[in-house]
């Protein structure tokens, strides 16, 4: 045997038995792309060059360039690898097991080829395919239908099809096909004998010679795509029988569903999870609950199942399920719809969720009754306690009550006299002492209550009154000055405020109406230094406060028992950086991640901003870099010497004193190398303090540490100053890389960011890459490192280190 042979990327064993089994040749064994380029440029007397599947895929263009033979190893799970390697230039395939006899035969063949015409390659290849393909392949020649000779065929056709070569080589394949799937192939056919279709696809029957047809996809394409006028066909067959047998099983499945179905008290459901609940499957029985047909539901075409929800129940109805979904626990719950017809009905829903391969949520199933009746009959037993025993007003029921009573809310108003401050007096003077005063505010606003202003308790410290239609809303601000009047003739000399809180009612929810006047009142409250005396609902502002309340008191508490916090409710994630040269994964951003058991997951750019301006983003911040410490702990444990970590700084924490001595006191408690911490800040930090910041970045860098610029050339400019920098990276922000996918190429300025940042040494990181034409164009202008959902989304601790080991170690 002549020539030499390189073996790329197989393990030691399958190594040591093509060694043992290629004795004669000269071989060179290697494992990385690098490596093999070296072996073939020393030594020039390689022809023959063996090639591993899956990971050998990006090399191939790369030994393509070079005037050797190449023959990819592959196996059964492989076969798509194998298919994209013959178009990337190898120039045959053996697929596992093979004997040494077949290696040794195959490489003798192409070592003793001499640059053959295109021909005689794909002869090689063809003959390669034909007899390792699983499905049923064979070469037809002739001019038209009627003349059509088969010349190949390999061994799983004939199994497919029940007949012998020679059956296949007399048989018009017309006769062969099921009459009623003839006509359309006909079509099909004439119009790829023309040369208006370069291949065709299609589903048919070919008839066997017990009279049995089997189903099959049957792909027709021209064997030489380069020679128009050649009159071979390439015809690939896959059995699809069983395939379309359980189709038909599944359908007849369906119909016994929905006959099961059908017969149900109340409603079964499939819908996405979503915000729309968007349905997939419902029952029959969805008329007499909702009123509204199936189909007028299922893909929301008509109204989605969201909108059916009462408005007061929808945002509970989610959480509820956000609260299950990572532990797929049964869902149930009872709420409010609205049917079509305007009414309102108590539904029970009980369900579970569906979930895919990785975990996550794809959409629920459960079933919904009807518990008006039960519902209605709790509610009447409530109203028994219809007054408040210490102010002796009719409490929150029957406020409640008789606002559901009316037939039409909109018109009216409510006026909410918030009186918590109070409560602190009771530290002073006792329990009785503020509640006394409660019912001295209570007797003095009697004064005010008439038919059209109605007085009542609702809370412990909050007094309401229903307002009647009023003519217009100044007549209801005029009224709330009055109140707010009386209070102060009683409270002043207290030295507490009040808080006056006035909402317009429309056709909503009773109890979102309470819930928005409670906010008013409280606003109120919070703005009574600033002299006004009476606060309208604002819905926007008030649902932002109350959520960043939310926020702020989840966080506090997160701070007063950090050990004890799950998981759950504060972690990490990692997201993977992609080194382009490398091909391998160079590092990982830490980013914080926050559920909510009340609102759900919360986004870090709110939680971060609400940490911020509540002055908790320090000791958050220090929580954060300790649990970015030890997972590249985990990392250097695992072997990983140069895999670094990357954590988001913010200014404050940056310009706290305690800064620096916690952070070195963290890298000493994990025992990690500052080599791999890399610390992400924003263009902002440089606004007020430059020459302090840029100092500290020194310092850092002199500890080992690198400084990257994160969201670069979004935020303040620091590029007059940029040669100054104290920084290692810069990171491109998403949104120049979102516009890679609408511009053409000569439009982005996204190379020219490059190409300035290598000028000035920095390295560059791309932000958000999630299409392949992104990474093409970055690649192509030389962006240093990737980091996007094209390479991977941000991960758990556990599914990190896999990754991490699955992608550096191959």
């Amino acid at each position: 045997m002549q020539g030499g042979v390189l073996v790329v990327g197989v393990s030691g064993e399958e190594a040591a038995t093509i060694e043992k089994s290629l004795d004669s040749a000269e071989l060179w064994v290697v494992s990385t792309e690098a490596e093999a380029v070296a072996c073939i440029q020393e030594h020039p007397s390689i022809r023959i060059a063996l090639l591993n599947l899956p990971p050998a895929l990006p090399m191939l263009q790369t030994i393509a360039r070079y005037p050797i033979r190449t023959i990819v190893l592959s196996s059964s799970e492989t076969m798509d690898e194998e298919m994209e390697a013959i178009r990337m230039g190898a120039t045959d395939c053996l697929r596992r097991p093979y004997s040494p006899e077949m290696l040794k035969l195959r490489v003798a063949l192409h070592t003793k080829a001499k640059d053959p015409i295109m021909q005689d390659e794909d002869h090689v290849l063809f003959d390669s395919l034909l007899w390792q393909a699983p499905v049923g392949i064979a070469v037809y020649s002739g001019i038209d239908a009627a003349h059509l000779e088969m010349v190949h065929t390999n061994s799983i056709l004939l199994e497919i099809m029940g007949r012998t070569k020679e059956e296949l080589k007399t048989l018009d394949w017309r006769i062969l096909t099921h009459p009623d799937d003839l006509k359309e192939e006909l079509v099909k056919y004439e119009r790829f004998a023309r040369h208006e279709l370069s291949a065709y696809e299609i589903e048919k029957r070919f008839i066997k010679p017990d009279g049995s047809f089997v189903w099959v996809n049957m792909t027709v394409s021209w064997l030489y795509a380069d020679r128009p006028n050649s009159a071979d066909y390439l015809v690939i067959v896959k059995d699809i029988t069983e395939q379309k047998e359980l189709a038909a099983s599944l359908q007849e499945r369906e119909r016994v569903i929905q006959s099961y179905f059908s017969q149900l008290p109340g409603m079964a459901y499939r819908c996405l999870f979503d915000e729309k609940w968007t349905m997939q499957f419902v029952s029959s029985g969805c008329k007499s609950l909702t009123g509204y047909l199936p189909e007028e539901l299922i893909g929301n075409t008509v109204i989605s199942f969201n909108e059916v929800i009462a408005p007061s129940h929808r945002k509970k109805v989610q959480e509820e399920w956000n609260s299950i979904v990572h532990n797929d626990t049964p869902f149930s719950q009872e709420y409010e719809i609205i049917t079509k017809g305007g009414d309102t009905k108590w539904v029970y829903d009980t369900g579970r969720g569906i979930f895919d391969d990785d975990g996550t949520i794809i959409a629920t199933e459960g079933m919904l009754f009807d518990i008006s009746k039960r519902k209605r009959q709790e509610l009447t037993l409530a109203y028994y306690h219809d007054h408040d025993e210490w102010t002796e007003l009719p409490n929150r029921r029957s406020l409640v009550s008789i606002l559901e009573a009316e037939h039409k809310k909109a018109g009216h108003a409510l006026l909410a006299v918030n009186l918590t401050a109070l409560h602190a007096l009771s530290t002073v003077h006792g329990f009785l002492y503020s509640r006394n005063l409660v019912k001295r505010v209570a007797i003095a606003l009697q004064s005010l209550s008439d038919s059209k202003h109605v007085l009542f308790s609702s809370y412990e410290y909050q007094l309401i009154f229903f307002i009647k239609e009023p003519t217009d809303s100044a007549m209801s601000l005029a009224f709330g000055r009055k109140v707010s009047k009386k209070v102060a003739s009683l409270l002043r000399e207290e030295r507490v405020g009040w808080g006056i809180g006035l909402i317009e009612l429309s056709d909503a929810p009773v109890e979102e109406s309470l819930t928005n006047l409670l906010i008013a009142s409280e606003q109120g409250l919070s703005d009574f230094d600033a002299g006004q005396e009476v606060c309208i609902f604002d819905e926007k502002m008030q649902e932002a406060m109350r959520r960043r309340t939310a926020i702020e008191r989840e966080l506090a508490e997160l701070l007063k028992h950090p050990a004890s916090s799950s998981s759950s409710s504060f972690f990490l994630q990692f997201q993977p950086i992609w080194d382009v040269k490398t091909q391998e994964i160079s590092g990982f951003e830490a980013l914080a991640r926050m559920t909510s058991p009340v609102l759900g997951s919360v986004s870090p750019t709110e939680f971060i901003e609400v940490a911020e301006k509540a002055k908790l983003i320090v000791p958050l911040g220090k929580i954060i870099i300790t649990k970015a410490l030890q997972f590249l702990s985990l990392v250097e444990k695992d072997g990983f010497s140069d895999v670094g970590v990357s954590i988001n700084i913010s200014a404050i924490q940056l310009m706290n004193k305690d800064f620096f001595p916690s952070l070195m006191e963290a890298v000493e408690q994990t025992k990690v190398n500052t080599m791999n911490i890399t610390l992400e800040v924003t263009e902002s930090v440089f606004i007020s303090k430059f020459q302090e910041v840029n100092d500290l970045f020194f310092h850092l860098q002199q500890r080992g540490m690198s400084i990257a610029i994160d969201d670069f050339g979004t935020g303040y400019s620091t590029l007059s100053r940029e040669r100054e920098l104290n920084v290692n990276y810069l990171k491109i922000d998403k949104a120049f890389i979102d516009k890679l996918e609408v511009l053409q190429e000569k439009e982005a300025i996204t190379a020219e960011i490059i190409s300035l940042a290598h000028k000035l040494g920095h390295i560059v990181i791309a932000e958000g890459v999630e299409y392949e034409n992104q990474y093409n164009y970055l690649k192509k202008y030389r962006c240093d490192k990737i980091q996007g959902f094209l390479f991977s989304k941000p991960l758990n601790v556990q599914d990190a280190l896999a990754l991490l080991k699955q992608t550096n170690c191959t």
